[in-house]
């Protein structure tokens, strides 16, 4: 009998691969929902209100919400956000969730606020996408406000060697493979397989979800790359570019984040 070969769909647009992510990550919802979930490790800094600029489907700002923050969340994936207003529903929070990329902030917040969070400021690709997402972020502070974002290496100790460093150990550490067992829910089957390629830059994560429905196979390809590129230098001088008066890395309980100040 002829076998009809298997429909596959590559992703390597950074916006398209990101929809392709929160649509299934959504599917296994009752998955990770099942775990348990630490409070997220913030700065003790002096804000009230926080923008998660980088939100995907809003734990973290469901969860700086618990903590007692006023927040709203944005992504530049209109999936995330579409589920992160779901997810923040059925948790009974009443959190603005709204779609912007981050150099589109300015026109698309209706606010200010003390503080901007991200964690993955680290992963833009190019330094005038990194300066206008900058901008952006700049854009929607108050004066005395805080951008915090997550990064690999926090202050002065972040170089390139260093970088190259952690990379290494992350390589090593996880692996070529990983495969989750296989999940079904309302007649869909899915197979989740992250296959990672090491690059000069970073770590390409190629996310393969192969589903079964209908009686039919067809395989999603959604690619990202865990970029470590960015030194502290780069962050000192993109970010004073843009405006920001101050910028200082910090450690809370042994987890680093770099703080810059408008």
């Amino acid at each position: 009998m002829k076998r009809e070969p298997v429909k596959v769909s590559i992703y390597q647009d950074e916006k398209v691969s990101w929809d392709v992510i929160w649509k299934w990550e959504w599917f296994i919802k009752d998955i990770w929902e099942s775990y348990h979930v630490e409070e997220i490790i913030l700065p003790r800094l002096d804000v009230k209100n926080i923008l998660d600029c980088s939100c995907g489907l809003g734990f973290k700002t469901i969860l700086f919400a618990e903590m007692g923050y006023e927040v709203e969340g944005s992504d530049g994936s209109a999936v995330a956000v579409k589920y992160a207003s779901q997810l923040a529903r059925e948790k009974g929070l009443n959190i603005r969730f709204f779609h912007s990329r981050w150099e589109e902030l300015g026109e698309r917040c209706k606010r200010k606020f003390d503080c901007v969070f991200s964690d993955t400021f680290d992963w833009i690709r190019t330094r005038e996408s990194l300066i206008a997402a900058a901008r952006g972020i700049y854009s929607v502070l108050d004066k005395g406000g805080k951008f915090v974002f997550g990064v690999p290496i926090s202050g002065p100790e972040c170089t390139r060697k260093e970088l190259k460093n952690v990379m290494e150990e992350v390589w090593k550490r996880q692996g070529r493979f990983e495969v989750l067992s296989p999940y079904e829910k309302n007649g869909v089957r899915l197979t989740m397989l992250t296959v990672y390629d090491r690059t000069p830059e970073g770590i390409l994560e190629n996310r393969i979800h192969i589903i079964e429905e209908h009686g039919e196979t067809r395989v999603e390809v959604a690619l990202i790359m865990d970029l470590y590129k960015w030194t502290w230098k780069d962050y000192n001088e993109v970010l004073r570019k843009t405006g920001f008066r101050e910028v200082y890395g910090i450690k809370e309980k042994g987890v680093g984040f770099n703080i810059a100040v408008k």
